[in-house]
């Protein structure tokens, strides 16, 4: 089985493919350096979190966006551009990583020193994610929180001091399964940085789990403000965008087009489409 780890952290090398990338525990670009790790079939890809309203402020349903596998309307709602050029779709380097059911299923496992704030954050970010999914496909795509790890096919693991100075989060999936995301908060003690606040962990939390869902990075990974990008915070709020759900309908193309379960097709996608 092909694993893809998806992180927020610190390596060295050149980015590929695409979205392949890391951006530091913490932020500050000035002293960060940007890569790839690769160890057989175990891929180590950076990730960065964002996020920029709840979904009530993402848009609600309007003009249908376009996004499916032939570029028609696939969608049901509105929201905001973003500065993304295309997205990557994961599935198209590691096999096997794409969803061949769209009830998907979610749960939390956090640390016990986890404060309500941070649990908060952790269920806003899943929060705004199932209400996105659920208004802008009309619920043919979801994504429901259940009690226990057996019954998720996605699972949050809160691990407030995991990553050192290497990553602020991370994603393992699989075939059809993403049962390790990994996401914290505090930094090493040498840093002499404060912790995540709780809305940086909700953005770590989001963009995490727009991995698992399958989007890769944005091409212009370093520039984009998009949720799938690591302009953020430095060039500006990160959007939760209508290219990200474009994306995902071109992701769940069979679904959409009522078809057996198959994997996407070759990316990336072209946020020009929207």
């Amino acid at each position: 089985m092909t694993r893809a780890l998806s992180e927020r952290g610190r390596f060295s090398g050149v980015q590929k493919p695409p979205s392949v990338g890391y951006c530091p525990a913490f932020s500050d670009t000035s002293t960060t350096t940007r890569g790839l790790n690769v160890r057989k079939s175990l891929v180590a890809l950076a990730i960065v979190a964002l996020f920029s309203a709840p979904a009530t402020a993402l848009g609600g349903k309007g003009e249908a966006a376009k996004g499916g596998s032939n570029g028609g309307s696939a969608t049901s709602c509105n929201l905001p551009e973003s500065n993304a050029e295309s997205l990557v779709i994961l599935s198209n380097y590691y096999p096997g990583y794409w969803w061949d059911h769209t009830d998907l299923t979610i749960t939390v496992q956090a640390h016990p020193t986890a404060t309500d704030e941070q649990l908060k954050a952790i269920d806003d970010a899943i929060a705004t994610w199932s209400t996105t999914l659920e208004d802008c496909f009309d619920g043919l795509i979801t994504l429901t929180p259940v009690s226990t790890r057996r019954e998720a096919d996605i699972v949050v693991h809160y691990v407030p001091s995991a990553g050192g100075v290497v990553f602020g989060g991370y994603a393992i999936c699989g075939d059809h399964g993403c049962p390790n995301i990994l996401v914290r908060s505090d930094l090493p003690p040498s840093l002499g940085r404060d912790p995540y606040s709780p809305e940086y962990l909700g953005w770590v939390t989001l963009h995490e789990i727009g991995h698992a869902l399958g989007l890769g990075h944005t091409t212009n990974l370093l520039e984009s403000t998009d949720l799938m990008g690591y302009g953020w915070p430095d060039l500006g709020d990160p959007v939760l965008s209508d290219c990200d759900i474009d994306a995902l309908a071109f992701i769940f193309a069979w679904a959409i087009d009522g078809t057996e379960p198959a994997p996407p097709a070759e990316g990336p996608y072209d946020c020009s489409l929207d």
